[in-house]
Formats: C-alpha cells, sequence, structure tokens
C-alpha cells in the first residue's frame, strides 16, 4: 500500500505575501460582524451531536461529527480532526461554507467521501495540557481515538488522518500533528485556517490563556517545526489578520506548505467563509489511496 498525494500549488509566491503582509499590517484589522449563511438544503452534511465524559476535562463534553450525506455505511470513514477557535462549537465550530463544501463537493464526486470530528474545548482553548480548560492535548491524544473507534471512524487505530484548525485551533492542530509526527504516526495533512500565532509575549499575554511568557513558549509551534518535520500544511488567511506577522513566519519557515491563500479581510468571516471548497479540495487530496 502507498500513499499517492497530489496537492495544489500556492495561490500567491511567497515574495508577495510577504509585501501583502506588510501591508496589511500597516493597516488596522477589521472585524466584520457574524454571519450565519442560511445553507440550502441540498448543501447540508449529516451532523450528529453527542456528549462523551472526558477525564482529561472531567466534565462531559460534546462529540460533533459532520460528513457526508447518503453514504451507505459510515464504518472506517476517514476521519479529520478540526479544532474549534476561541468561541467553541457554538453556533457552528466548523464554518459553514466550509460544511456545504464537504457536502457538495462529494455530491458532486469531486471528492472521496471523509468526514469531521469536532471535541468541545471550551472557550479560548489553544489545546495545550495544563490549560484552564483541563488536558486539551490528552484529551485528543488518548481519548478521541477510543471515541472514534466506538464509532466505527477513523483508522483501525480511531485516528484521523488528518487535522484542521480555525484560529486558536490553528495553534492546536500545529501542535497535535508535531504530536503525531514525533509518535511515528505523522498525519497526512494539516489545513490552518487564520491560526493564531502570536510572534511577541505581550501579544499573547492579551489572549488571556497562558500564564507566564515560558508556559506560552513551550507550547508556540513556531519554536517546534522541527516536530513538525515536511508535513503539509495548507495556509489560509486574511491580509488584515492580527496574527498576519506569525503566519507569514509559519509560511517562510515550514518547508511545506503547499496552498497558501490570502484573502481581502480580517480574522473574520469575510475570510473563514470563503475557502470552503479549496480548504475541503485540499483535505481530500491528502487522503490516502491505493495505487
Amino acid at each position: 500500500m502507498a500513499r499517492k498525494r497530489t496537492f495544489r500549488r500556492r495561490r500567491l509566491p511567497l515574495a508577495a505575501l510577504l509585501v501583502a503582509g506588510l501591508a496589511g499590517c500597516a493597516t488596522p484589522p477589521q472585524t466584520a460582524p457574524a454571519v450565519e449563511p442560511a445553507l440550502p438544503a441540498q448543501d447540508v452534511p449529516v451532523i450528529r451531536a453527542e456528549y462523551v465524559h472526558s477525564e482529561h476535562r472531567q466534565a462531559p463534553v460534546q462529540l460533533y461529527l459532520a460528513y457526508p450525506a447518503g453514504l451507505e455505511s459510515t464504518v472506517d470513514l476517514p476521519i479529520v480532526l478540526y479544532l474549534h477557535g476561541r468561541d467553541g462549537v457554538r453556533p457552528t465550530p466548523i464554518p459553514y461554507d466550509t460544511l456545504a463544501a464537504l457536502e457538495r463537493l462529494h455530491r458532486e464526486g469531486s471528492i472521496p467521501p471523509f468526514g469531521f470530528a469536532v471535541v468541545d474545548g471550551g472557550y479560548n482553548p489553544y489545546w495545550n495540557d495544563g490549560s484552564a480548560n483541563g488536558e486539551l492535548a490528552a484529551m485528543l491524544h488518548e481519548e478521541l481515538p477510543r471515541w472514534l473507534r466506538e464509532r466505527g471512524m477513523g483508522n483501525a487505530d480511531g485516528l484521523p488522518f488528518a487535522v484542521a484548525g480555525i484560529s486558536t485551533g490553528g495553534f492546536g492542530a500545529l501542535n497535535y500533528a508535531a504530536e503525531r509526527n514525533r509518535s511515528g504516526q505523522p498525519v497526512a495533512a494539516v489545513a490552518d485556517v487564520a491560526p493564531a500565532l502570536p510572534l511577541t509575549w505581550d501579544h499573547m499575554r492579551e489572549k488571556n490563556a497562558f500564564a507566564t511568557e515560558e508556559e506560552w513558549q513551550s507550547v508556540d509551534p513556531l519554536r517546534r517545526l522541527e516536530d513538525l518535520a515536511d508535513v503539509p500544511v495548507g495556509v489560509w488567511t486574511g491580509d488584515e489578520d492580527p496574527f498576519l506577522p506569525g503566519i507569514l513566519r509559519l509560511v517562510e519557515q515550514h518547508p511545506n506548505t503547499p496552498v497558501v491563500t490570502m484573502r481581502p479581510g480580517g480574522h473574520d468571516p469575510t475570510v473563514f467563509e470563503a475557502i470552503g471548497g479549496e480548504f475541503v479540495g485540499f483535505l481530500a487530496d491528502a487522503l490516502p489511496t491505493l495505487d
């Protein structure tokens, strides 16, 4: 069995991204109002939400599964772990445009079937152990595989084939991928939407997520890119995102970023709700296939 991966080219050359990034940093980011677009009925995937007990959070947490409608079976369905951002799982942990693209592209026959799994990490999670919300990394690595196995999803070990994240979830997705790589079970791809990657302690301290600079630095993904090795990372961001300097550093320093898309907008739905097709296509391209 061999893995075959095909990835799209970057939307913009790195030099253009750096120029755009500097221009974006000079302009105060504008936050658009939150939107909840109504999805056409034919573009709504199956969404299952249930509660499971997490020892690492010492609480019941919501397990949210989304996959294309009309599948004959979800046994062994490949799964992408999707890490939500600051505001949690309500009204949705995954942008509506991404959910619609998953359903639409599968219905059109453009992608093979796969699903998303989300587990509730609470408010403002950076998906690290020792957080105010509990041992979030341990929950992902030790408990999520069991929950997926119990539902017949993921690989034989209940592992997702890829990881995705948005905002603070993008921070966590990079660390999840790094740990999977260190354990000898690398993910096939990381899909990062506007990852929250502050470059300075002053910026990070504003987020009220880490007690000390040392605590933050110990899990800062930009400081552990060697652990990520050459895992493919797709990046989608706005040209006025307040985290843009850190995002550009990721693009510059990680050796394998086959998709980098910068859109007009900030850290808001003007970007999040405009990338679904390319985002889902990138993950579909990472699915292991037989030669």
